[in-house]
């Protein structure tokens, strides 16, 4: 802030407290205090701190979930983005009902997982050409974070890249040819989606991830190497259980990971309640009624993380939740931050790819199996995106956001099926659990006979119209109707 700008603003202050009539400001109810009334004032003042970094927290267990497993690998999971750390894990075929990942999965894109450890060094990670469809690395920090994206459709056109991961305190210089990538965290995520349509395409996006590579930094000689990076050494983690048993963990994760500078003002409020990085948590430090609120909040938290999973972003006037917000903004939502780590793990920002969420329907009841609904896009309520780019609605069960399992294997629909449009070039998708018949049969979406289920839709590389209409919640995907 200029000097100008403080000087205006303090002014302004200065001049509004002298506005306001002495009887709006009751000193006396706050000069005539007991010891109690001090208690409970620690204590929801304790509450409302520890509840808030029980939710900007939540990303880095979700991370250290994420990261033990790969820990404990020996070698890369069949068919799953998951490997040892430091090494790719691809998806090698089209995700089914069958699956079970612990996040949710989609048949827009085959995915490759890369959980890196930058401690010992930086990691290379080499991106062949892909220019015939859509294509991006996205890279989180440990607070599930995005980082600017240096390879997509969208970035670079997909040309061939070699991207060189560096922890928050190295320092050297990176071969020539090898563009820098600063992480906030030594723990990063890297998450790369290739486009495929079917199952005839498959093989396409097969090859292109056999000329993916990761190479430490001492093993790049000009190039990629076939050595693998070594894992780092397994972390010695304390199991906690009982009371204060969330903080006392995520205190010990923020040693490995201390937040981001960004985030000074949350680190500064956590100290209140004796949230320091670097510091284990002693619960026994605080006050009784300090640490009376902190456990209150450790005791909600489960439940307000439950609903953030399900309210998530910013509402839309058609009953769609909009994860709103590019990384500058979305990183201090920490709420849909923290609801976004939960049921996806990782979510691009709305330039690279646009995703809506719905539980209900039009009249806001669940949505339910065993009903039929209808969805009706206008013409011009269908999304445009780039070259590489589609959209596409996908259906997952309520609760573990899962496929749901139907007799055609269909799982979404979108821009690259020959959907049926009407004369005036809308399109009706009809989402219910027996097939309407005839050419309507190319816009149905199963749904299951019984349970909730909810409904996604992502816009992949869409146009920056869309995303500032998504950014200001006036991009409006059509209501969910139940069919009569």
């Amino acid at each position: 802030m200029s000097a100008r700008r403080l000087a205006a603003v303090l002014m302004a202050a200065t001049s509004l407290a002298a506005a306001v009539p002495a009887t709006a400001q009751p000193l006396s109810s706050f000069s005539m205090t007991s010891p109690t009334q001090d208690a409970l004032a620690r204590e929801a003042y304790a509450y409302s701190a520890a509840m808030e970094a029980y939710v900007f927290l939540f990303p880095l267990t979700m991370t250290e979930r994420e990261r033990v497993r790969r820990e404990r690998l020996t070698g890369p999971v069949p068919n799953e983005p998951a490997a040892p750390i430091n090494q790719l894990g691809h998806m090698t075929k089209l995700a089914t009902a069958k699956g079970d990942i612990p996040y949710s999965p989609n048949n827009d894109t085959v995915y490759t997982g890369l959980g890196l450890d930058l401690t010992n060094g930086p990691i290379i990670l080499h991106m062949p050409e892909i220019t015939d469809r859509y294509a991006s690395v996205q890279v989180a920090d440990a607070y599930i974070e995005n980082l600017p994206y240096l390879y997509s459709s969208r970035i670079n056109g997909g040309k061939a890249i070699n991207i060189g991961f560096v922890g928050p305190n190295w320092t050297g210089k990176l071969p020539k040819g090898v563009v820098l990538a600063r992480m906030n965290t030594n723990t990063t995520s890297v998450a790369i989606r290739v486009a495929v349509k079917d199952e005839a395409d498959l093989a396409k996006v097969l090859a292109y991830q056999q000329q993916m590579s990761v190479t430490a930094l001492a093993d790049w000689h000009g190039g990629p190497s076939a050595t693998p990076p070594k894992p780092p050494a397994p972390k010695a983690r304390t199991a906690y259980s009982g009371d204060f048993s969330y903080f006392r963990r995520v205190a010990d994760l923020m040693a490995d990971n201390p937040p981001p500078a960004k985030h000074a003002a949350m680190v500064s409020m956590m100290r209140r309640i004796g949230l320091v990085p670097g510091k284990p948590f002693n619960p026994d430090s605080l006050d009784e009624a300090t640490r009376a609120g902190v456990l209150r909040a450790e005791k909600d938290g489960p439940f307000v993380i439950n609903n953030i999973r399900r309210a998530r972003g910013v509402k839309t006037a058609t009953g769609w939740t909009a994860n709103r917000g590019g990384s500058d903004t979305l990183d201090f939502d920490y709420a849909t931050r923290a609801g976004n780590a939960l049921v996806g793990l990782m979510g691009n920002d709305p330039e690279e790819a646009i995703y809506f969420n719905n539980f209900f329907d039009s009249n806001g009841q669940p949505l339910h199996g065993g009903q039929a609904y209808r969805l009706h896009f206008t013409a011009d309520q269908l999304p445009k995106t780039g070259k590489q780019g589609f959209w596409s609605l996908t259906m997952y069960d309520s609760l573990r956001f899962q496929f749901i399992d139907n007799p055609i294997n269909r799982y979404e629909l979108g821009s690259r099926h020959d959907l049926k449009r009407n004369a005036d070039g809308s399109v009706d998708v009809l989402v219910q659990p027996t097939a309407p018949g005839g050419d309507l049969d190319r816009n149905w979406l199963p749904s299951p006979k019984a349970g909730d289920f909810k409904l996604t839709i992502r816009i992949y590389d869409p146009t920056p119209a869309l995303v500032a209409a998504y950014k200001t919640s006036n991009l409006l995907m059509p209501v969910i109707t139940p069919a009569k």
